[in-house]
């Protein structure tokens, strides 16, 4: 027959106590401006003249020669900037209280007699 006594001891369980999920979405808004831009085109045109030359125009008259005019054309050009204007800290504050755990412990008593003694053994 086994003698059983029971021991007592405290440990200590983590559980879950609540919590925060902090969750980003992205949403997109339409946006519009309006800018006005900027076409050149170049042309030309002959006309009919009755000038004598002047000057410098002379001396490069009879002379081969390249002149070169360009247009330009502006286009929109988009610039985006993300600038941070808000933060979401996450913290966990920590505390201890003492609390006293009451609980009941067994034994087992057993008890011997012998038979034909009257004298009984704990």
């Amino acid at each position: 027959m086994p003698i059983v006594e029971e021991e007592f001891s405290v440990g200590k369980v983590k559980t879950t106590n609540g919590g925060v999920r902090v969750t980003s979405r992205v949403r997109e808004t339409p946006v519009e401006a309006t800018v006005t831009l900027r076409t050149e085109t170049v042309g030309a045109e002959r006309r009919d003249a009755n000038r004598p030359l002047e000057g410098d125009e002379a001396e490069t008259a009879f002379k081969e020669k390249t002149i070169e005019m360009m247009g330009t054309r502006e286009e929109a050009e988009v610039h985006k900037e993300a600038p941070v204007v808000g933060e979401v800290e996450l913290r966990k504050e920590a505390s201890e209280r003492q609390t006293t755990v009451k609980d009941t412990v067994r034994k087992t008593h057993v008890e011997v007699e012998r038979i034909g003694d009257r004298a009984a053994r704990k």
